[in-house]
């Protein structure tokens, strides 16, 4: 029997700007509408992360350290509550801002924009480098040149659950946590410096009367209006408008808020 397969890879960020790899989710439908979620947690990442960061995967225990948890002709709690259901009013526009035709809860999660507000989880589409385990470093200056750098490189390598190999050194699940905290503290102790500085070069230059603060970007308006046109009108979706002008879908969304505040109401 014939089936479709969509794989994400289940991510969460920090506060510091690091990605972490939770879990890989697997949503396959076959032609005979069955279908069935896959969902592989990345337990060597999960173990680094704090409650306050992260709360689990809603709807699964991961206190049984299942390598994967099954749910057949059955929606995830995780799915169901951050993806619109097939009797969603408004499904079809919300499934044409994302360039699709019918509905596959995990491809639009995948494709979105949108963030649900009870946890910080999203998901990112899937790519073969996210099945490998082991990271071969010739040289930490692949990572930056300076220490730094470096620092950071590397805790993103742990955080996305990657065994660093080194002519050096090896960083495997069993030195993972070690060197992810050591890091981590010596990575915020030189941000901490460095946003402590840059602040200070902001005030003199505020003093000075040479700081006038970040422009947001410029948007050619007629550009914007025909683009505006294009999508209300349903021959382009709003990532597609967006592109065409340089801007994030969100962006897109704020000039359209002011110049058309009645398609908003």
């Amino acid at each position: 029997m014939r089936s479709t397969t969509t794989t994400g890879i289940i991510c969460l960020d920090d506060s510091y700007g690091l990605t972490y790899r939770i879990a890989k989710i697997t949503y396959i439908e076959w032609e005979d509408e069955t279908f069935e979620y896959q969902i592989e947690p990345c337990y060597p990442v999960i173990d680094l992360l704090k409650p306050d960061l992260f709360q689990g995967i809603p709807g699964l225990d991961l206190s049984l350290r299942k390598t994967v948890y099954r749910r057949t002709n059955m929606t995830p709690t995780f799915i169901e509550e951050r993806t619109p259901g097939p009797k969603r009013e408004n499904l079809q526009e919300l499934l044409e801002d994302e360039g699709m035709q019918h509905l596959n809860r995990l491809e639009w999660l995948i494709r979105t924009d949108l963030r649900y507000s009870g946890d910080c989880l999203y998901v990112r589409r899937w790519q073969p480098s996210d099945d490998e385990r082991i990271i071969a470093l010739e040289e930490l200056s692949v990572l930056g040149t300076q220490s730094g750098q470096q620092a950071r490189g590397i805790l993103q390598l742990l955080c996305m659950g990657y065994i660093i190999e080194t002519p050096s050194f090896t960083i495997d699940d069993g030195a993972r946590s070690t060197v992810y905290h050591l890091l981590l503290s010596l990575y915020k102790a030189n941000r901490t410096f460095a946003e402590a500085h840059q602040k200070a070069g902001i005030e003199r230059a505020k003093q000075q009367g040479k700081y006038r603060g970040r422009k947001p970007k410029s948007i050619n308006l007629r550009d914007l209006d025909a683009a505006a046109k294009r999508y209300f009108a349903k021959t382009i979706t709003a990532k597609e408008a967006a592109a065409s002008l340089g801007v994030s879908p969100a962006t897109f969304h704020r000039r359209l808020r002011r110049l058309y505040p009645e398609r908003y109401q």
